[in-house]
């Protein structure tokens, strides 16, 4: 993976609270794949086509873990002017760009997945027990990179990489998750003892070892829908 090469050129504002990312399509032809409801605004010569990425059953396959089945492809139309689109995560936070080479594989938190190169395969997948456990959510999205790409994900707060060398370990507090290399070793535990699991509000961690690269969000969703519920208006 190389951070810093992109085949699409974008620039990233709003930094770091309310990032968007603007990427310039410069090529007739050159595309973009985002998710529904991404879009901030466009160059009004660009293309936008509603599909089922990958087919039918890999449409299906997202519906039915809860994310949609469709998505947006935007395309610099043949003999037009360069043109821009901008995106945005769902939640206050920041945006990251990767370039992922041929057969490099990615594991997301839901909805961490913004946009796209066409290169990138993006499907759904049930994380299991342990996934739920450790505070990642029943559904992980994952990233396939069938040929070189570019791919822009975002977070909920301050996003962080965390670079792990052989052998190193890092603990990430449940629900915070937002990335990682697929092929990395993770494993789910609690931390302290009984009283803490229970009373001290850090009971369950995700544990990743080197070699490989970890994203990190520092805000959860879950935790600021706790804290509105209470002052939500009950319907009688």
């Amino acid at each position: 993976m190389n951070k810093d090469k992109s085949f699409l050129k974008y620039e990233i504002t709003g930094k770091p609270a309310f990032s968007l990312v603007r990427i310039h399509l410069e090529q007739p032809g050159q595309q973009v794949r985002a998710e529904g409801g991404a879009m901030v605004y466009m160059s009004g010569h660009i293309s936008m086509e509603t599909k089922s990425a990958g087919g039918l059953m890999k449409g299906l396959q997202r519906k039915f873990s809860g994310e949609s089945m469709f998505q947006n492809f935007f395309t610099l139309p043949d003999g037009s002017p360069p043109g821009m689109v901008a995106f945005a995560h769902g939640a206050p936070g920041d945006i990251v760009h990767l370039h992922l080479n041929q057969g490099e594989e990615w594991t997301l938190s839901r909805d961490a997945y913004i946009c796209g190169t066409p290169s990138i395969e993006v499907t759904s997948q049930l994380g299991g027990f342990k996934s739920v456990l450790g505070g990642e959510g029943l559904v992980l999205t994952k990233l396939y990179a069938e040929a070189e790409g570019d791919v822009w994900i975002g977070g909920y707060g301050f996003v962080e990489r965390h670079d792990l060398k052989d052998d190193e370990e890092l603990v990430v507090d449940n629900g915070v998750m937002m990335a990682f290399q697929t092929h990395m070793n993770h494993t789910v535990s609690k931390v302290g003892g009984r009283k803490s699991f229970i009373l001290g509000g850090e009971g369950i961690v995700i544990r990743y070892r080197g070699p490989g690269v970890v994203y990190t969000q520092n805000r959860e969703i879950g935790l600021l829908a706790a804290l509105l519920i209470p002052h939500l208006p009950v319907s009688r």
